[in-house]
């Protein structure tokens, strides 16, 4: 029995791996962060599969659930609504859980009576590799902090970019993509960066240049959708 977690695609349908398409059509249920937007994905490739919501609150109401299904003899897909679970999506407490149990299974005396269970990724699109890929910056190696904090913790995220070793990789919504560029330039002064939005959809574009720059030209239109952010080291 196999937990898969399933990387879809960031924008384009078309993204998704061919494998990744024989395993959301064989499982037995889909773990999905918002069954409205797999329900779409489903549709497009015509699979009709029962699901269940799993996003960061009900992660943890019903990974014990979940692993029980596991234990049944289930064959479950986890997905998040774009790119790969786990990455600044849900994920991490259910295969967390999921190794902890398998392991202190190991330990009791009735281990062989439950049938193996493997965790498997499905690799594919990640926006994380789609951005390193298009950039100038050198990435050979970089930080990845995920999403900043909406309130509490913000000055103290910001100040973890500004004394970074390392580039950093960070990701942002629309609603705040002002605001956290404005404090990116105000906690690391000038710095290059490149800045993604819209990967892979139809308004796709990739904006390469200062922070100064960039705090100008992200307004309007150019602050609709999703973004990623790559700032570089002094």
């Amino acid at each position: 029995m196999a937990l898969y977690v399933v990387s879809t695609p960031i924008g384009n349908l078309k993204d998704l791996s061919f494998r990744a398409l024989e395993v959301l059509k064989s499982v037995d249920l889909i773990l999905a962060e918002d069954t409205r937007v797999t329900k779409k994905l489903l549709s497009h490739y015509g699979i009709s599969k029962p699901m269940m919501r799993f996003d960061e609150k009900e992660e943890y109401r019903i990974s014990d659930k979940t692993i029980n299904l596991l234990m049944e003899g289930k064959n479950l897909a986890l997905v998040s609504d774009a790119g790969t679970p786990g990455i600044s999506d849900p994920g991490r407490k259910l295969i967390s859980s999921l190794v902890d149990k398998l392991e202190r299974l190991e330990l009791s005396d009735n281990f062989k009576t439950y049938k193996p269970i493997n965790i498997i990724p499905i690799p594919g699109p990640s926006a994380v590799s789609a951005m390193i890929s298009a950039s100038d910056i050198n990435l050979s190696e970089f930080a990845f902090l995920g999403f900043p904090p909406h309130k509490k913790g913000r000055m103290t995220f910001f100040k973890k970019v500004a004394q970074s070793d390392l580039p950093v990789i960070l990701f942002e919504s629309p609603h705040r993509i002002e605001k956290t560029l404005k404090e990116l330039f105000s906690a690391c002064g000038e710095r290059r960066v490149n800045i993604g939005r819209e990967l892979t959809k139809i308004y796709e574009e990739i904006w390469r240049g200062n922070l100064s720059g960039a705090t100008d030209y992200f307004q309007g239109v150019h602050k609709r959708g999703e973004f990623i952010i790559v700032v570089d080291i002094k």
